[in-house]
């Protein structure tokens, strides 16, 4: 069967038939190329070998601006070449001066890996020229990390985490590589946004001043996903202006778009058209938003179709990284039928050739949805890509509005460059690589005077007393007290009878997934959570096999610390500030599998988690109250019905996900005096987003 008959029998299914709300089939476009002028033979040859005749149009223009020296930033749609940009550049620069060195970093280990493989496909094709190329991350071995220090490979691969903790740290080691380092290439930087945004720009604000010391000043090479303010988000990243590749040459294959808005569970009604998906023949990956729902519908999957179950599998960050290795092998040969996955398989690693994508719930922003659209349908191929519908308030307004998300325009992505917490993180890892003076304004503009002057009272820089002031760590290794990722501290699962590691779990997801008690899903195994032991960071656990999975149950409240702007909205009153919020794990539910139907109530006490934001709240005089309620309407179930519907929203204007929003509603808040509705960003300090929303 062909996606074309496939598109039909779902249509004329009794039960997928039925949740149907929109069929659209976009057709395939044509490749636009150009011609790029003066390349080496051994490029030309490489090329040939490799079977690419021709540049596509967005190719070309790219590599001419970094050949006349401009910071280049590629925003064009996934699979649309974006790679061989900066590969034939930076390859291009080495063959003409074997001194230059490059800086590749990605988002994900597992996307290093991957795009080595390409660029040894370039050398191999070029006949192997004297170019070095090596990964230096976490999984590098001691031994390997040493030997690539003292010899610097021509291009290093790695990621903004090993940069922050284990290069600039010990720059002196890396003063050659340094010294010569003419490009770095950041990929999928669209990533970038929110609290790991700001941090990412913290560490590159260090590179740059690094290289500066040196006498190195590299162009910087960014790759993203089709965002619409690519010039702007570019130059808050890195600090530069950036010259912006939009237009895509590259060709497109027919494409079926489903929305369908089951009347049952849409996380079940997914799992029973990913196993018809994949008994039909077609290779599937569904999309999930959150680890457990990915757990659930692998649990779902095996039950319902047990003939797959060693076909497909489940794959999300905290998984060991083995596992992860192992799974992306199976996926690219073919052997995995089907995957189900959280944001982990996003980007660009190479999982094969897929036909069919789940999207289980709306990703929550456009750009989201078409890059995990675009894992399937590679090469040519025609694809499907179905959005399963749930009852948020986004998911339905496209079920009823598809023409809506059709000509909707890519969200803005959004970081804070200037976010106070982030900055006064960085500073003193900055003082460690190379004590800060009053001319460091050249890298951190603004209040860099007040940012020293805080650091100071609170211990964590140190001022010389004599001649032009000098501030110094009073940490030795200040870079490991900072997480740029913000997950919070690590937590290992263990396995209780063999003491084996079978996961790992960040931050607030400890309390709230691996509580006592907690059910833990682990690639369609479940374990029992016995204990969560919080001074070292563990987690014991058992393998069972209960027909029941876990929810916690939490509640919060915000303080008002600072309110920094007000203004009046029609008949409410509308203000900015500085929020402490506190979060409290109460209890858990039981719910069945299948069916979730509620089994109980349990209480947990756990430590409650407390951190400042920025966030913007909504305040509704009494009058509007009482004239709610004199109608018999359900005050409470109102504003928070507004709180979700905002949060559910916020993606339209703001590249975002929904977890990087919280809200609080009152019906009557101590601070305001009235009722209040709250929205903030879920993250220390705040990553721009609550300003976003408040304008």
């Amino acid at each position: 069967m062909d996606l074309s008959r496939f598109a039909d029998y779902i249509q004329n299914h009794p039960e997928f038939g039925r949740a149907v709300a929109h069929h659209r089939y976009l057709p395939p476009g044509r490749a636009a190329y150009a011609r790029i002028p003066d390349l080496s033979p051994e490029i030309l040859s490489a090329m040939k070998h490799l079977g690419l005749e021709r540049l596509y149009t967005h190719q070309v223009e790219a590599i001419q601006g970094i050949r006349e020296g401009a910071h280049v930033l590629v925003a064009t749609p996934t699979a649309s070449g974006k790679s061989l940009v900066f590969n034939l550049a930076v390859l291009e620069k080495i063959l003409k001066n074997p001194d230059t060195r490059a800086l590749y970093l990605f988002p994900l280990k597992a996307l290093e890996h991957d795009q080595m493989k390409g660029l040894w496909s370039w050398l191999e094709a070029m006949g192997n020229p004297p170019v070095t190329a090596e990964i230096y991350d976490g999984d590098t071995t001691a031994y390997k990390r040493k030997k690539i220090r003292t010899t610097p490979p021509h291009i290093l691969f790695t990621n903004p985490d090993m940069l922050h903790r284990g290069i600039l740290p010990h720059h002196e080691a890396w003063e050659g590589f340094l010294r010569h380092l003419r490009f770095v290439v950041l990929d999928e930087i669209h990533t970038y946004r929110g609290i790991f945004g700001s941090h990412v720009n913290q560490v590159i604000r260090r590179l740059k001043r690094l290289c500066h010391h040196y006498g190195a000043s590299p162009r910087f090479i960014l790759l993203s996903a089709t965002v619409s303010n690519p010039g702007a988000f570019g130059r808050s990243l890195v600090g530069e202006p950036v010259r912006v590749v939009e237009g895509t040459g590259s060709p497109r294959a027919g494409r079926h778009f489903f929305f369908m808005n089951p009347a049952a569970s849409p996380n079940f009604s997914a799992a029973r058209l990913f196993v018809r998906c994949v008994e039909e023949g077609f290779r599937t990956i569904a999309f999930t938003q959150s680890r457990q729902v990915t757990e659930l519908i692998h649990v779902w999957v095996s039950r319902l179709s047990p003939r797959i179950r060693s076909r497909i599998s489940s794959y999300r960050a905290g998984f060991m990284p083995e596992e992860r290795r192992e799974i992306e092998g199976r996926l690219a040969r073919g052997d995995l039928l089907g995957v189900v996955s959280t944001s982990a398989l996003e980007m660009g690693i190479d999982i094969g050739y897929l036909d069919i994508c789940l999207l289980v719930g709306y990703p929550g922003t456009v750009i989201n949805t078409w890059q995990r659209g675009g894992r399937v349908g590679r090469a040519g191929r025609e694809s499907m890509v179905i959005l399963v519908a749930k009852p948020d308030a986004l998911d339905q307004y496209f079920m009823k509005h598809p023409d809506d998300f059709f000509g909707r325009s890519f969200e803005a992505a959004v970081l804070d460059p200037q976010n106070p917490f982030v900055v006064r993180a960085h500073l003193p890892c900055a003082a460690a690589e190379r004590p800060l003076t009053r001319a460091d304004t050249d890298y951190w503009e603004q209040d860099l005077p007040a940012h020293l002057e805080a650091l100071e009272m609170s211990g964590d820089l140190s001022r010389t007393a004599d001649g032009d002031p000098a501030w110094y760590p009073t940490r030795r290794r200040p870079h490991l007290g900072v997480d740029i990722r913000a997950a919070g501290d690590t937590f290992t699962i263990f396995e209780r009878d063999t003491g084996q590691a079978i996961g790992t779990v960040s931050g607030i997801r400890a309390f709230k997934e691996c509580h006592p008690g907690a059910v833990y899903l682990h690639r369609a195994r479940q374990y029992l959570v016995d204990r969560l032991v919080l001074d070292k960071k563990d987690i014991v656990a058992h393998r069972t096999d209960l027909k029941y999975f876990t929810r916690v149950r939490s509640e919060k409240e915000t303080e008002i610390l600072e309110v920094r702007r007000s203004r009046p909205e029609a008949q409410f009153l509308v203000r900015e500030g500085r929020l402490r919020v506190t979060e409290r794990v109460k209890g858990y539910e039981k719910r069945s599998i299948p069916g979730q139907e509620l089994m109980g109530t349990f209480p947990l006490e756990l430590p409650e988690q407390t951190f400042e934001t920025v966030g913007f709240w909504i305040e509704i005089e009494d009058i509007l109250v009482r004239l709610v309620e004199k109608r018999g309407l359900h005050f409470m179930g109102g504003i928070h019905a507004i709180e979700h519907a905002a949060i559910g929203m916020f993606p339209l204007f703001a590249l975002c996900d929904r977890n990087d929003i919280g809200g609080i509603s009152y019906t009557l808040h101590p601070q305001t005096g009235k009722s209040a509705i709250f929205i903030y960003d879920a993250h220390p300090g705040g990553v721009g987003l609550a300003q976003r929303g408040f304008e």
